[in-house]
C-alpha cells in the first residue's frame, strides 16, 4: 500500500506524463476491449443450449461441391445406420407468410423454419408454455401445428397462456400453436416459427434420393464421442450408400461440424485477425509507455540512487517502479473501457447483418476481466524494462557520483534501449500499415469486381405463395403475370421481371446437367450449373445485354419445347468454336437424370448472356467451383418463390415499396411482401466482413502510425535536451547549424530504417497470414507494402525533423553558460 500511494503521488505531480501515458494506454487497452468484445459474443460465447458442445451440424460433402444440403432419403439411412449420435434431427430454413387470422389485411413475412419432431429434444430445450412436437405431429396428414417463438408470444398475444390452442394462418394453413419457444433460441438463422416436416414427407421430389432440397442435419454426439469418431461413423454409412447408389451417391461424403463452428466459424479468421492487429497497438503502447518511464528516469535519477544508498535492494527499486507503471495501465483501462462502450454502436454496424451474435456484442464481465488482465500485461510490459534499466547498481552509483546532471546524456545504455523501443514501435507499425494496405486493396478489388450487370436502380422484395393457396401452376403463373403487369407501369419503372436464385439473395441453386448427344458422365463427375428461374423483362432489369439469341417470349410457354439460355462461360466451356443457338441439353429438372429416367424431351439453347457474379467476391463454397448459369423461364418451370425486382429510371427504388405492397395486396389481401432491399443493398451486406476488417485494420494501422510518430518525437526530443551541452561546443567550435540538423535527423533516420526492414520482414509474414482472405492480389503486393512504408517515412521523417531543427536553434553561450 505504501507503494501505490507512493505511486499515486508521483502520478499526481507530473500531470504531463500521466495524461500522455495513460491517453496512449487507453488507446490500445480500449481498442483490445472493443475487438475482444466482438470476439467474445461471436466466437467464444457458448451457444444458450444444454452442453453446446455436444450439437453438431451435417451436410454432404461432394467432388464437385463441399457443402452441399442434405437429401431426404440420405438422411433417413444415416439416422437408421450410426451410432455415434444420441440422434439425428433434419431442418431447413424457410420464410412463412404469417397471419394471426384468415383474411387478415396485413399479413406479414416471417423467418421461420421446418423441421423434424426430435429437433427441440436434441437441442435440449422446452418449450417456455405448451408442449414439444411429437412424432405424430410429424407424418402427412397429420393435424397442422406450429410452434412460436418468444418474440412473437410477447408481441402479437401479450404473452398470455391463452395463446394455446389459437389457430393462425401460416403459409395459407390454419395452423394450431402448441407451443412458446425461449427467445434464446434463434436457430436456423433468426427464425421465429417452427413448423413440423410432415407436409414434405408426401412430396414426390423428396423422395429423389439424388434430390437435395436444402436440408441440413442436427445432431448430439454422445457422451465420450469425440467429433472425428462420429465423422468416421457417418461416412461409413456414406460409403456404403454410394455402393448401394451409385447414381446418386458417388463421391457423396457427410460433412460434420461443431454447431457454433458451422454458424460462425467464416468469421473465426478475420476476427482473429483484429485480435492480433489490436494486440500490436497495444504492444506500441507499451512501448511508449516504456519509453516515457525510461526518460523520467532521468529526473528520478538522485531520488533512486539515494534510495539505493540508504539500503534499497535493486527489486525494491524495480517494485516501486512496476507499482507505478501498474497503476498508470489501470488508470488508462478504465478510459479504455469508456472508449471501448463508444465505439461498440460503431463496430457492431459494420457487421454483417442477420447475424445475431454479432449484435449480442457488448462489454460483459467476461470482456472486464479480460481488461484487468490486459491492463496488468501493460503495466508490466511498459514497466518491466524501464524498473530493470533504471534500478541497476552500477548505473546508481554513477549517478551518485556525477559532478552535475544539467545536460547529462542519460547514459548509452539507456539511450541504447529508447533506441530498441523505437525500433519495436516502427517495425509493428509497419506491419499494421502493411496489413491494412492489402485488406483496403483487397476490398477495392472486390467491391469493383465485374458484376457484369447494373446494380443500380433495382428494388427488390420477396414474394413467397403459399402452396395452400397456390396449388397449381397455373395459378401461381396467373399471380406473376398479373403482378408484373401491374408493377411495370407504376412511375418511373423501367423495367419489371422476378427471378428464383437471383444475384446476392443469399440463396444458391445448382443443378447437374448433361449435352445432349455427348457420352454420359461418370457418377460423381457430372458438371453443375447455378440455375435461375425468371419472369418478365429479367435481362432488361438487370441491364443485361443478349450477346447471342434471344430472351425468352411468348413462344417459351408450358405447352411448348422446353428452352434454356445459357450464360457466355457456359457456350465458351462446352460449346466451343460453335454457336450455341438451337443446339440442345438434356431435361434435368422433371425427371431424376442421374438413373437415365430421362424421359422429356431436350432444352434447346435460345439465348446466351454475360456471366454473372452471384455471390459476394472470394466466397469459397460457390465461386471456387466456378459454375456456369443456366437461365429457366419460369412459365416453363414455376417456383413459388420469387424475388421482384423493378428498375426505375432515376430516383430511390425504396419510394415504390408502398406502391409495390398496395399491389400485392390488390390481387390478394393475404399475400404478404418480404424483405424490402435494392441489388446495391443486397451487393453490400456480402462485403460486410471483408468492409468490417479492412475499416478497422486501417483505424488500427493508423493508430500505431499515431503512437510510433510521437514515440520517435518523444525520444528525438529527448535526445536534444540530453545532447545540449554537447551540441552548444560543436557550434562553439565552428559546427554549421547544417551539420547539427543533419546529425540529428541522421540519427532519427537510423532507428526508422532498422525499424521499417524488421517491420518489412513482419509484413511478409502477415501478408503471407492474410492471404486466405485476400481478394485479387496477392500476399506480397508491392504498392500496397510501398505505400505503407511510404506512410511511415513521411510521418517519421516529421517527426524527427522538429527536433532536429530544434536543435539548429541552440544557443552555444546559453549551452556553455552551465560550464
Amino acid at each position: 500500500m505504501n507503494d501505490l500511494r507512493f505511486a499515486f503521488r508521483q502520478l499526481v505531480k507530473n500531470p504531463a506524463f500521466t495524461l500522455i501515458a495513460a491517453l496512449a494506454l487507453a488507446l490500445g487497452i480500449g481498442a483490445n476491449t472493443a475487438i475482444f468484445s466482438v470476439v467474445n459474443a461471436v466466437l467464444l460465447r457458448p451457444l444458450p443450449y444444454p452442453e453446446p458442445d455436444g450439437l453438431v451440424l451435417l451436410r454432404e460433402r461432394s467432388a464437385g461441391f463441399p457443402n452441399g444440403s442434405v437429401s431426404y432419403l440420405n438422411y433417413l439411412d444415416w439416422r437408421a445406420g450410426q451410432h455415434t449420435l444420441t440422434d439425428l434431427a433434419l431442418l431447413r430454413r424457410e420464410g412463412f407468410n404469417f397471419a394471426l387470422t384468415a383474411g387478415e389485411a396485413a399479413p406479414e413475412r416471417l423467418n421461420g423454419a421446418r423441421v423434424t419432431y426430435n429437433y427441440l429434444s436434441i437441442l435440449g430445450m422446452k418449450p417456455i408454455i405448451g408442449r414439444d412436437l411429437a412424432e405424430s405431429d410429424d407424418v402427412p396428414g397429420a393435424a397442422p401445428v406450429v410452434l412460436i417463438g418468444e418474440d412473437i408470444w410477447r408481441a402479437k398475444f401479450g404473452a398470455s397462456e391463452k395463446v394455446l390452442g389459437q389457430t393462425v394462418m401460416v403459409d395459407g394453413v390454419a395452423r394450431e400453436i402448441i407451443g412458446v419457444l425461449p427467445g434464446v433460441i434463434k436457430f436456423p438463422r433468426l427464425s421465429q416459427i417452427w413448423v413440423p416436416l410432415a407436409d414434405l414427407r408426401k412430396e414426390d421430389t423428396v423422395f429423389n434420393r439424388g434430390n437435395h432440397p436444402g436440408f441440413s442435419g442436427l445432431g448430439r454426439l454422445k457422451r465420450g464421442v469425440s467429433l472425428n469418431q462420429a465423422r468416421a461413423d457417418l461416412d461409413t454409412i456414406a460409403v456404403a450408400l454410394e455402393k448401394q447408389y451409385p447414381g446418386t451417391n458417388t463421391s457423396r461424403r457427410v460433412e460434420m461440424k461443431l454447431l457454433l463452428e458451422a454458424t460462425v466459424g467464416q468469421y473465426r479468421q478475420s476476427l482473429n485477425l483484429l485480435l492480433a492487429a489490436v494486440g500490436c497497438v497495444l504492444l506500441i503502447a507499451c512501448a511508449n509507455v516504456a519509453n516515457l518511464q525510461l526518460a523520467r528516469a532521468l529526473a528520478r535519477g538522485k531520488e533512486l540512487a539515494i534510495r539505493a544508498a540508504l539500503g534499497a535492494s535493486r527489486w525494491r527499486l524495480a517494485r516501486q517502479l512496476l507499482t507505478e507503471s501498474t497503476l498508470l495501465a489501470l488508470i488508462g483501462a478504465g478510459a479504455g473501457v469508456v472508449l471501448a462502450i463508444w465505439s461498440l454502436d460503431a463496430i457492431i454496424a459494420l457487421t454483417p447483418p442477420n447475424i445475431p451474435r454479432f449484435k449480442e456484442t457488448r462489454i460483459d464481465a467476461v470482456a472486464l476481466f479480460y481488461t484487468g488482465i490486459i491492463a496488468l500485461t501493460a503495466g508490466i510490459l511498459a514497466g518491466i524494462w524501464p524498473a530493470w534499466r533504471i534500478s541497476r547498481t552500477d548505473a546508481l552509483s554513477a549517478v551518485l557520483h556525477e559532478a552535475g546532471t544539467r545536460g547529462g546524456s542519460g547514459g548509452v545504455a539507456r539511450q541504447r534501449a529508447r533506441a530498441v523501443l523505437v525500433i519495436t514501435q516502427v517495425a509493428l507499425a509497419v506491419v499494421l500499415l502493411a496489413g491494412a494496405g492489402l485488406t483496403l486493396k483487397s476490398f477495392w478489388r472486390a467491391q469493383n469486381a465485374p458484376l457484369n450487370f447494373d446494380p443500380h436502380r433495382i428494388l427488390l422484395t420477396t414474394i413467397q405463395l403459399p402452396k395452400a393457396r397456390y396449388d397449381t401452376d397455373d395459378k401461381v403463373r396467373a399471380f406473376f403475370t398479373q403482378l408484373l403487369d401491374r408493377v411495370r407501369i407504376l412511375p418511373g419503372v423501367e423495367a419489371a421481371a422476378a427471378g428464383d436464385n437471383i444475384p446476392f439473395d443469399d440463396n444458391e441453386s445448382d443443378s447437374y446437367f448433361h449435352i445432349t448427344g455427348t457420352p454420359k458422365d461418370e457418377p460423381g463427375k457430372e458438371p453443375s450449373a447455378e440455375v435461375d428461374f425468371i419472369a418478365g423483362d429479367y435481362f432488361k432489369a438487370m441491364g443485361m445485354p443478349i450477346i447471342r439469341g434471344r430472351a425468352f417470349g411468348p413462344e417459351d410457354k408450358p405447352d411448348r419445347p422446353g428452352s434454356v439460355i445459357i450464360d457466355q462461360t457456359f457456350a465458351q466451356r462446352y460449346f466451343p468454336g460453335r454457336d450455341p443457338i438451337g443446339l440442345h441439353i438434356d431435361e434435368n429438372q422433371k425427371d431424376d437424370l442421374q438413373k437415365g429416367e430421362n424421359k422429356n424431351p431436350p432444352l434447346t439453347i435460345v439465348g446466351v448472356v454475360p456471366r454473372t457474379r452471384n455471390e459476394a467476391p472470394g466466397e469459397d463454397n460457390v465461386e471456387k467451383l466456378n459454375f456456369v448459369h443456366m437461365y429457366y423461364s419460369a412459365d416453363q418451370y414455376v417456383s413459388r418463390g420469387m424475388m421482384l425486382m423493378l428498375r426505375l429510371t432515376s430516383g430511390d427504388p425504396r419510394t415504390l415499396v408502398p406502391l409495390v405492397k398496395r399491389e400485392v395486396q390488390a390481387i390478394d389481401p393475404a399475400q404478404p411482401i418480404g424483405a424490402v432491399s435494392t441489388m446495391e443493398d443486397s451487393i453490400a451486406n456480402s462485403l460486410a466482413t471483408r468492409r468490417l476488417t479492412m475499416t478497422l485494420l486501417g483505424i488500427f494501422a493508423g493508430l500505431a502510425l499515431l503512437l510510433a510518430s510521437v514515440g520517435l518525437y518523444g525520444v528525438m526530443a529527448l535526445s536534444v535536451t540530453q545532447r545540449t551541452r554537447e551540441l552548444g561546443i560543436r557550434m562553439a567550435l565552428g559546427a554549421a547549424r547544417k551539420d547539427v540538423f543533419r546529425l540529428i535527423l541522421g540519427q532519427g533516420v537510423a532507428l526508422v530504417s532498422v525499424g521499417i526492414g524488421l517491420g518489412l520482414i513482419g509484413a511478409i509474414a502477415a501478408g503471407r497470414t492474410l492471404s486466405s482472405i485476400l481478394y485479387g492480389i496477392t500476399a506480397l503486393d508491392v504498392p500496397a507494402f510501398a505505400i505503407a512504408i511510404i506512410s511511415l517515412a513521411f510521418v517519421a521523417l516529421l517527426a524527427c525533423w522538429l527536433p532536429a531543427r530544434r536543435a539548429t536553434l541552440v544557443d552555444p553561450i546559453e549551452a556553455l553558460r552551465t560550464e
